[in-house]
């Protein structure tokens, strides 16, 4: 028996966790061994009204169409309007402003962004943007893992219906069952 020193033993045994460790995460991120990826363009996505009916939400990629690792949405927003503040349980969240400016939320600071801004947003981490410009913000955001957007689907109204606003009770229900908390 060849004895190791505590270095060592720490070298090998290290590389065994992360070795296996990479062998599940790409057995995860891989599970589909027939899901070759997809296109898709700016016009296409599942669209929906949410808040007062002018905030347009779409679903570009989704748990749904085979991505388990990440959801990928766009949304547009008019001044004035916000995403209020609020924290998710179970995905990090990666936003990209596309155009427009505002006030930004994370965790207990206050940014004010602009076009080509980009935030990490971390589970369970506060976070909220208010449009405080003078044109509709555009920004495009994704999950990770994926399934979030189901959020969406429920919370919203699909573009081209009339849009039924939901109250606050409703939208923190809907919220719960997502692994979503709005702060108070």
């Amino acid at each position: 028996m060849t004895k190791r020193t505590r270095r060592q033993f720490l070298q090998h045994g290290s590389i065994g966790f992360f070795s296996s460790f990479l062998v599940s995460y790409s057995s995860l991120a891989m599970d589909k061994s027939d899901f070759t990826g997809f296109v898709v363009s700016e016009d296409e996505g599942e669209a929906f009204q949410m808040r007062d009916g002018t905030s347009i939400v779409k679903i570009k990629i989704a748990k749904s169409q085979g991505s388990e690792s990440i959801s990928f949405l766009s949304e547009s927003f008019r001044p004035g309007d916000a995403l209020p503040v609020h924290k998710h349980l179970n995905e990090d969240e990666l936003i990209y402003l596309h155009k427009g400016s505002g006030l930004f939320t994370l965790g207990d600071n206050e940014y004010h962004i602009k076009e080509g801004a980009v935030a990490l947003v971390p589970k369970g981490i506060w976070h909220g943007l208010q449009n405080t410009g003078s044109e509709n913000i555009e920004m495009r955001f994704g999950y990770t893992p994926s399934g979030f957007e189901g959020f969406f689907r429920e919370v919203g109204v699909p573009v081209g219906q009339p849009f039924i606003r939901k109250t606050m009770e409703q939208r923190r229900a809907i919220a719960k069952k997502w692994g979503m908390i709005y702060k108070d």
